[in-house]
């Protein structure tokens, strides 16, 4: 399958192709700030597995719909997408954050081999999108993508970093009890318990105050979320009110289009006038006004929501700690006689708990130190060195033989000796040079990668003033070699007499990708995503 856009300087070939990937949660290098200052609205069908899907985006605001059009889910931030997605095309990958957690990489990773746009990818690998946060990700990126280690490794690997962190949390533990069980044995030696009244009362006094403290800040919870409240209470009540008008509007318009003659009469002193496109267009307007109005409200909200949740989680964390220390204090009013308690038989008892303690986390721990054996033992054999060997010696073969093919037969493959390497040329071969890498890159992934092969999206391979003989050589290479049963989309200037044996788009326009005569119709396809993602109800 494949598709070639076909167009001059500016008539909007990487900005359609950019549009794609932006509207799936991956930001590309240099989207036009015209286009971006547009608050453009756009959607995105594609199949999987023969299944259709939609997504829609609208500034920070994405929306996931299935095959019969219902809405999956709405997501404002890109790592909820990132966690959607991942599990949606079978990404397995998890990569450490700045901080050592790990975490499900955003939708950018996923799309890194597929894509090669005009800004970046012509000069170096991997670098196909901004935001590209992670540190020192690209070996894993890579290692993953071409199947030198599966999905099944990851899989695998975060199962045993999981267990690692429980197994740290125990041993932390056992430490924690037998540091407290020795500091207990030498205070029962060289104290002997002996504890007077005046003590007992100190101790009083002190969860006194600590009650006091966690009520006041009790006090100063419920009036940050009161007025929590009350702001939530005023956007939804906004949001209706936008809404309202949003209907009114569409309601205006359909009746321009759909009932009000091309010239109507005015009643009352019979002037007539024109009901034209720039009237209707007008109403539009004030529609579309109102749908962002209802997106920065929608944001707004949750933000609101997401304090809300932050809030009410310290408050009950505040009012399960005020009656932990008013238990206690209840506990303590009623002891009579401390010394009582706290004889040799106490002693006794207190050390035999902290070693029952002990042994039950001991048993925990050989339990998980077997579990983790077993894993590391299934990671190495899913790092199969054997395998890993094969993979790399076919990718350099592949790249010998593409550099071959276009016309870089000079080319020391040795640049290429890791299979994550950045290349050595420089000008004109540059792009050629590293148009053989993305090929065996994505002939490797082909054979060995275990996630989803996305679309082959190519934005103007002509960069770096490819001579007359060198461009028909990478045209045609392109075409002639591109991976069996894959999707590619290719973006060039002008079709230099190549036969590309597929759908030709071609874009006469200079900035202008939209066409003013198809809005109503592509609008109202889109309107229905839209209106469910931030529940607008339809009134026709």
């Amino acid at each position: 399958m494949r598709t070639v856009m076909i167009g001059g300087n500016e008539t909007g070939k990487s900005v359609l192709l950019k549009s794609i990937y932006w509207t799936l949660g991956a930001e590309p290098h240099k989207m036009h700030s015209r286009w971006l200052g547009a608050h453009p609205l756009s959607l995105v069908s594609f199949s999987l597995d023969s299944e259709e899907f939609y997504m829609i985006r609208q500034q920070k605001t994405f929306g996931l719909f299935d095959h019969n059009k219902r809405l999956i889910g709405a997501y404002h931030r890109i790592s909820d997408l990132g966690y959607k997605l991942a599990d949606l095309f079978g990404f397995k990958l998890e990569l450490p954050d700045r901080e050592g957690k790990a975490v499900i990489p955003p939708p950018a990773y996923q799309f890194l081999p597929f894509y090669m746009d005009q800004d970046n990818s012509w000069q170096k690998n991997w670098e196909s999108f901004t935001g590209l946060y992670l540190p020192s990700a690209r070996t894993d990126v890579v290692h993953y993508h071409t199947g030198i280690r599966p999905n099944q490794y990851y899989t695998v690997k975060n199962e045993l970093n999981v267990l690692n962190d429980s197994i740290n949390d125990i041993q932390k533990e056992i430490r924690l009890i037998r540091t407290l069980l020795s500091s207990l044995k030498a205070k029962f030696v060289e104290a002997n318990f002996s504890i007077d009244l005046e003590t007992f009362q100190e101790e009083i006094t002190e969860m006194l105050v600590s009650c006091e403290q966690l009520k006041q800040q009790q006090e100063k919870y419920k009036t940050k979320l009161s007025a929590l409240y009350n702001t939530k209470i005023s956007l939804e009540a906004q949001q209706t009110i936008v809404r309202k008008a949003l209907t009114e509007t569409q309601k205006d318009y359909h009746y321009a289009v759909d009932t009000l003659d091309a010239v109507v009469s005015c009643p009352s002193c019979g002037a007539e006038y024109e009901n034209s496109f720039a009237e209707r267009f007008g109403i539009a307007q004030d529609e579309q006004r109102c749908l962002e109005l209802l997106s920065e409200l929608d944001l707004e909200l949750q933000k609101v929501l997401i304090d809300i949740e932050k809030l009410d989680i310290a408050f009950l964390a505040n009012n399960a700690e005020l009656s932990r220390i008013e238990f206690q204090l209840e506990k303590k009013r009623g002891e009579i006689k401390l010394k009582d308690i706290i004889e040799s038989e106490g002693k006794r008892e207190v050390q035999a708990l902290f070693k029952e303690e002990i042994g039950k986390y001991d048993l925990e721990l050989a339990s998980k130190i077997e579990l983790r054996q077993d894993l590391d033992t299934q990671l190495r054999e899913l790092e199969n060195k054997h395998r890993a060997g094969q993979i790399r010696l076919k990718f350099r073969n592949l790249l010998r033989a593409y550099l071959d093919l276009l016309n870089l037969k000079g080319v020391d493959t040795k640049a290429f000796a890791r299979i994550d390497a950045k290349g050595s040329e420089s000008g004109s071969k540059t792009p050629r040079e590293l148009m053989a890498y993305y090929y065996a890159i994505l002939h490797l992934m082909r054979e060995y990668a275990s996630s989803t092969y996305f679309p082959i999206v190519i934005d103007s391979p002509n960069q770096q003033g490819q001579d007359a003989e060198n461009l028909p050589i990478l045209l045609n290479f392109i075409l002639n070699k591109q991976p069996k049963d894959s999707q590619l989309i290719l973006s060039i200037e002008e079709e230099h007499g190549i036969d590309f044996n597929g759908k030709l788009i071609y874009l006469t326009n200079k900035q202008s990708v939209l066409s003013e005569d198809g809005y109503d119709e592509d609008f109202a396809a889109v309107r229905p995503f839209y209106n469910d993602i931030f529940g607008i109800k339809l009134f026709y």
